[in-house]
């Protein structure tokens, strides 16, 4: 009975260490550094003395560690939180070498929010072979609540790499990463450093994982094309990303689609990118969206020089939509640079330029329509306003230096022609 009393009291009058304050970056290295550095094998016995006269026995006993382990059970198994702590301090103090019981205790200690006395046992665990990724991830959260972002990275990023099916976990470390960028953009006067790459890519890395599993939400979605982008990743990586999206999602996804195909077009893959917008094409009731899909089908079918194919699909669009000037000048331009049908094509961009007399690329058509039919001096003024306007496109250059040859300046041709070729 006295035995009892005594522990009692040695347990009420137990000091409380306080939070943590200190780490190895205040000791010169990096929170990195410090866990890169070659640890020494720990005295665990040792160790725990210096944080609580109650966790080292003179004499270890593991029947005692046992004995006190099995009291600590059931003191939990009736919710006396207290006296479970008690026990697996006697059991600890018996078997200092155990990390099972450390952990045990940490989690006690965790729960009664005794992070002082928690912490520097946390420390010792994280050194230990067979510590877990809870370990990590409780060290992580005490330090990013102590303010030591770095050390807190370092450590969720330990307990992540442990644990990539704990979806909530991944997420809580990406936001802390967040942060840490955020902070690394104003550090570096809003500059993309090499700091801000890197968390970039370890928040790419995240990403990854939590999309599939998330379904792919549009928040989340334009935060990854943006880690892309900074980390300056493959556009075919970007296009299937935005692939998956789109099939797992469909037609509520149908931009997705479409920013696929976009990118697949750019990589010069025009087959793979009307199977897309086909698809799209096919299932979205959107007017609006319908018009822009046949655009871009009719262009890719160009592009892959099945013209008719294209001639097909825009004027299916006029005749849905009579008045879309953009089709009237796209079919105009391929019926005359293919010479289809010069003056049909110089007839559908004077249609066009009625809706929109300035456009550039309006112009552009009418003044290579002039040129295909020998109107080469009203082609070349049309041209030369295009070129005052500040227009700057290879096709532009290209245009002029026939329109020039044509009419024998040819070193003003020669001069465009160059100018394509930059």
């Amino acid at each position: 009975m006295k035995r009892v009393l005594l522990g009692l009291l040695l347990l009420l009058f137990c000091s409380c260490a306080s939070g943590p304050k200190t780490d190895a970056s205040q000791q010169g290295l990096s929170a990195q550094d410090s866990l890169k550095a070659e640890i020494p094998k720990i005295n665990m016995a040792k160790e725990l003395a210096k944080l609580d006269t109650m966790l080292v026995a003179d004499s270890p006993n593991a029947a005692a560690a046992h004995e006190n382990f099995l009291r600590a059970m059931d003191m939990l198994e009736i919710d006396r939180i207290i006296f479970a702590e008690l026990f697996y301090k006697r059991a600890l103090a018996n078997d200092p070498e155990s990390h099972f019981l450390l952990s045990e205790l940490i989690r006690i200690l965790l729960r009664q929010n005794k992070i002082g006395e928690a912490f520097p046992l946390l420390k010792l665990s994280v050194q230990h072979p067979k510590t877990t990724a809870e370990s990590f991830l409780h060290l992580a959260r005490l330090y990013k609540e102590n303010k030591e972002l770095d050390s807190a990275d370092a450590y969720y990023k330990k307990a992540t790499d442990r644990m990539s099916e704990n979806f909530a976990v991944q997420y809580e470390y990406s936001l802390l990463l967040e942060f840490l960028r955020d902070k690394e953009y104003e550090r570096s006067n809003k500059e993309l450093s090499l700091e801000y790459k890197r968390l970039s890519r370890d928040i790419k890395k995240i990403y990854d994982i939590l999309l599939p599993q998330l379904d792919y939400p549009p928040r989340l979605m334009e935060k990854q094309i943006f880690n892309y982008h900074v980390t300056e990743t493959k556009d075919s990586i970007t296009a299937d990303l935005l692939g998956e999206a789109f099939r797992a999602n469909g037609i509520e996804y149908a931009e997705y689609g479409f920013w696929q195909a976009e990118i697949l077009a750019s990589m010069k893959k025009y087959s793979e990118a009307n199977e897309v917008l086909l698809t799209i094409f096919f299932m979205h009731p959107s007017k609006e969206l319908t018009s822009k899909l046949a655009l871009r089908i009719a262009n890719n079918y160009e592009l892959m020089d099945s013209v008719t194919v294209a001639v097909i699909w825009l004027e299916q669009l006029l005749t849905q939509e009579p008045e879309n000037h953009v089709a009237m000048n796209n079919l105009g331009y391929m019926l005359i640079d293919r010479n289809i049908d010069v003056n049909k094509g110089l007839a559908l961009v004077d249609k066009a330029l009625t809706y929109a007399p300035n456009e550039p690329s309006y112009l552009d058509s009418k003044a290579w329509g002039l040129y295909k039919i020998g109107k080469y001096k009203e082609s070349l003024e049309i041209f030369e306003k295009l070129e005052a306007s500040g227009m700057d496109e290879k096709e532009l250059w290209l245009h002029l230096a026939k329109v020039c040859e044509a009419l024998e300046l040819h070193d003003r041709a020669k001069k465009y022609m160059d100018k394509a070729r930059d």
